[in-house]
């Protein structure tokens, strides 16, 4: 029993395996509640520690700052790919070493305290932290390094010392550490996550397949037992057919032929009203090349469009017509009677177009 084109393929394209840009849950909402708390607590401590800053300008800093390491956090979360694209990675470590050097310089001398230094930077180790689990362990150790000559420089320019810059973010250096070894023994992780989850895609994917099969397998065969089973029975019983016993046999050869070749033109409603046209002496023809298999309620318009077209004709021919997938038009309705040609067109976007006159047409739903 063969199975219909719209079964077979969506067996064959089934679920599509992510690029596991989540695949440790960076944006689940465990993470991103730990980084709505990161965030608040940046907050309070700037505001806590730098109470006393007069300028306007300074707030303005911490405030771009605050701003523009969450962005980089919110990239670093969200952007697909693993690892993430060079572009990402350059943008990232730009990002963080702006947030940082802005929140630094917007210290003023005269009311610095070490304290002051920690959210910016913590967040800095955060992102840095997360360029690892990215895929990126040597971007992040660039920017670490750059980090520390950024601090260097601001606390030079400070009167601290260029060696005091450093001893604010040497303590980067140990945690950095621990998250490259933890990043080199996650990447093997990774692979083998993504290479179980492949496989699970694809045993679902061939699970479904078998399944649609089955189901339209089935169908076929109670289609076949219903009416073609009494016609074998009766030729095997040497029955002397009647001419309307004739009609009857053709009209179910046509159904079969129907449900083999024109799945997607099966529904109930539509098998009754081609049994009937055809009754009436009207031709019909169905085919069905797949095009409609990911478009249910479309080809529901399209079903509503045939069945009352064809509780109009009461002859002529009708070829009703599913096209391949990527042709201009999805689908196409042509009736043949006395009154002339008429063609009903679909189009990709679901417009239908035609029927009765040259502006005609059905407004997708």
């Amino acid at each position: 029993m063969m199975v219909g084109p719209d079964i077979a393929r969506r067996a064959s394209a089934g679920p599509t395996v992510d690029d596991t840009t989540d695949l440790f849950g960076l944006r689940s909402p465990l993470v991103v509640r730990a980084l709505l708390v990161l965030g608040v607590i940046y907050v309070v401590v700037t505001v806590g520690t730098c109470w006393s800053i007069a300028s306007v300008w300074s707030w303005i800093g911490f405030g771009a700052a605050f701003l523009i390491l969450a962005v980089d956090l919110a990239v670093l979360t969200h952007v697909r790919g693993d690892p993430v694209r060079a572009w990402t990675t350059i943008l990232a470590l730009g990002l963080l070493l702006g947030g940082t050097a802005l929140a630094w310089w917007s210290v003023p001398g005269a009311t610095f305290e070490p304290v002051q230094c920690l959210p910016a930077a913590i967040t800095g180790v955060v992102i840095l932290a997360l360029l690892v689990v990215r895929g990126r362990i040597g971007a992040a150790w660039v920017g670490a390094v750059g980090m520390s000559l950024s601090a260097g420089t601001w606390a030079a320019a400070l009167g601290l010392g260029f060696a005091a810059g450093l001893v604010f973010t040497s303590w980067v250096y140990p945690v950095m550490l621990f998250a490259s070894l933890f990043g080199v023994m996650l990447r093997p992780l990774a692979d083998t996550i993504r290479m179980l989850r492949a496989r699970a895609v694809r045993h679902a994917s061939e699970s479904a397949a078998s399944g649609a099969a089955a189901v339209e397998r089935e169908r076929q065969l109670a289609l076949l037992d219903r009416q073609a089973r009494p016609l074998l029975e009766q030729v095997a019983a040497a029955h002397d057919f009647t001419p309307d016993e004739v009609i009857r046999a053709r009209l179910v050869e046509a159904g079969l032929r129907d449900g083999i070749r024109a799945p997607a033109w099966q529904s109930a409603r539509v098998r009754a009203a081609v049994w009937q046209a055809r009754q009436r002496g009207v031709a019909v023809v169905l085919l069905d090349d797949g095009g409609l298999a990911d478009a249910p309620a479309l080809q529901s318009r399209l079903d509503e469009l045939l069945i009352a077209e064809l509780a109009a004709m009461g002859s002529g021919r009708v070829t009703a017509r599913v096209m391949p997938p990527e042709r201009p038009a999805r689908a196409s309705i042509v009736l043949t009677d006395r009154s002339g040609v008429r063609r009903y067109v679909c189009a990709q976007n679901g417009y239908i177009t035609g029927g009765a006159g040259p502006d005609a047409g059905v407004e997708p739903t």
